[in-house]
Parts: structure tokens; sequence; C-alpha cells
């Protein structure tokens, strides 16, 4: 009789761990699970859908990572309005901006991503989640959902909700504002870990040629009428507090016309405007800079430059006083204005 007791005890604890062990999961669990998760893995390959709002209507990319552990990343990012891409390589040369409709490259030496957060890198929405001890978190359904700080290049941006599956696999992510507005939103179609990946799969010229070839009509109608002889002057609608424009000059030299926009006051810059054109360069530092419509680069210490292009302008915009932020407000300001 003991001994069935006994038995029946046992069987019953054992019962009651197996009960306890099924049931739901804490915030702090899935946090401990995504950091091993993240920490195990050798790379992934995901596809999204990219949602920014920036103005009238939203700007939309389809994107696509690919990540190898330790630091291999290549992000392509293609405009559904325009049909272009720009790829955004890190490989053991160093980072690359590639904007291959216009055969055009930047190649710097950088610590990119790990100095800000990117919206569409898993393994920056995992730190995102682990690291902010103050996360809200629901675990019904089959899914897992946090809202969390946001850590991007853009300040405006104060917080998010990101949505895993019980798999820890990426869903969706709405980054807010500081009036709780969705400002960027990523949709996952697909994400693959622990791929495997061809030898050459970041080796710059690959991907360079590889976007060329696809982007081939793109670049048979590149050089419209608007843009053969005068692009006109384009200004920005944003200009930081106390700063107004002194002046405007025309420029001609051997690479052609450039107009150069000079403002004055608290915090002063210059803005280069000129035709777009096929070039690599080679810089010591550098970093991308997200614009919303385009990646543009940001170089230098003491004087920065951030330099992009859009619609067949290259525009380069030079301050000792500005932050980068503050310039990338000013290049977000210049999207689709006409020239005067």
């Amino acid at each position: 009789m003991m001994k069935r007791v006994f038995l029946l005890s046992v069987v019953f604890l054992l019962l009651f761990s197996a009960l306890v062990g099924c049931g739901p999961k804490s915030s702090g669990d899935v946090a401990q699970d995504l950091t091993k998760q993240v920490e195990k893995m050798s790379g992934y390959k995901s596809k999204a859908s990219l949602s920014v709002q920036t103005g009238k209507a939203p700007q939309e990319y389809e994107v696509e990572v690919w990540y190898k552990k330790p630091n291999f990343y290549r992000i392509s990012l293609t405009s559904k309005q325009r049909n272009i891409t720009q790829i955004i390589l890190r490989n053991n040369e160093g980072v690359f901006v590639l904007t291959p409709h216009l055969n055009k490259s930047f190649r710097f030496q950088s610590e990119w991503p790990e100095k800000h957060g990117q919206v569409y890198l898993y393994e920056s929405l995992a730190k995102s989640i682990v690291n902010d001890t103050a996360r809200k978190f629901q675990g019904e359904g089959e899914q897992y959902t946090f809202e969390v700080k946001a850590d991007y290049q853009n300040r405006s941006l104060t917080s998010q909700k990101i949505t895993l599956n019980k798999s820890l696999e990426p869903v969706r992510v709405d980054v807010m504002d500081t009036n709780m507005n969705p400002m960027v939103t990523v949709q996952y179609s697909s994400f693959d870990l622990n791929p495997k990946f061809d030898a050459d799969a970041f080796d710059k010229e690959r991907n360079m040629q590889a976007a060329i070839l696809d982007s081939v009509p793109v670049l048979a109608g590149a050089t419209t009428k608007k843009h053969e002889d005068s692009f006109g002057v384009i200004e920005p609608n944003y200009l930081p507090k106390g700063v107004t424009l002194k002046g405007i000059e025309k420029v001609n030299d051997e690479e052609g016309t450039q107009i150069v926009l000079k403002y004055e006051g608290e915090r002063p810059f210059n803005l280069i405007e000129s035709k777009s054109k096929a070039t690599t360069v080679n810089l010591v530092t550098g970093e991308p800079v997200d614009l919303g419509y385009t990646v543009g680069v940001v170089v230098g210490d003491a004087k920065k430059t951030l330099r992009w292009d859009y619609d067949g302008v290259e525009y380069m915009l030079s301050s000792g006083d500005l932050p980068v932020e503050e310039m990338a407000e000013i290049a977000k300001s210049m999207f689709n204005q006409v020239g005067k």
C-alpha cells in the first residue's frame, strides 16, 4: 500500500512539473531564449516589406538581408515606386554603399552597424528586446509582442513594437515617434536561420555587376531631359533654428555645373548640387545614413559631409557645426522637391 502511494506521489509530481514547464513563458524567458538563439546562429536570410513615412505618401521598399557571422552583411533595398536598388555591403574589405543604376560606389572603414541598430536587422531587434528591462510583453496565441525603446539614427523615433512567432522569428516591427504615430513598418515575408552562402556572396564586384544587370532598363532611361542640361536649384524645406540662406552660386568646371547654396547663422552649412555620375569613391572612414527615400554616406570628423543621390542629382551637405541627425533632417526635407 505504501509503495502504491509512493508511486502515485512520484507520478503526480512528474505530471505537475510537466504542466508547470508547459505554462506560458514570461518576458524574461523569451528574452533569454532570444539571446541564446542569436548567440548560436551562424547567420540568416530575410525578406520583408519596409514602409517609411516621408510626408504625404509613404515610401515602400523590398528589403533583403543576408547576415553571416560574425560581421558580413548584404542589405538590398529596392524602391517599389522607382524600381531602383541600393545595397549596403560589409566584408573584410570594409563597408560599401552601392548604387548600381548609377554605377556608383562608396567604400569606407566603419563599425557599422554596431553603433546604431537597424530596424531590418534581426540582431538589432533582439538587442532592443533584451536590453530594455522596462519592456512590455504579450505572449498570447502563436506570437510574442514586445514594446521597447527604439535606438536608431533618427532620434525622433522613440519606441517600437516587435512581434515574433513562437520560433522567435521576426513577423512585424512598428517604430513610433514621440506621439506614438507609426513612422516605420517592417512586415516580414520570410526568415531563414543558419542558411548556406556562396563563397562570393558578400563580394563587392559580384553584387555590383549582378545589380547593374538587373537595373539595365533603369540605366537606359536614367538620363532624361529634366537633367540633360540643368536641374535647377533645389532647396531644403527644413532649416535648423537660426539658419538662413546667404546666397546661391553657379560654378562651372571640367566636372560640369555645380550649384552651391550657402547658409549662415548659428549652425552654417554649404549644400552643393550637381548631376549624378558613375564613380568609385574610397574613403578613410564613414557611415551609411538612412534618409527614408535613399541611403546616404556621412564622412569626416570635425567637419562632416553627407553625400547622397536622388533623381539624377548628387548632393553634398558640409558643416562643422551640424550633428548628423540635423544633416539628415535637411536631406529628408529635399525629397521630391522641384528645381527652381
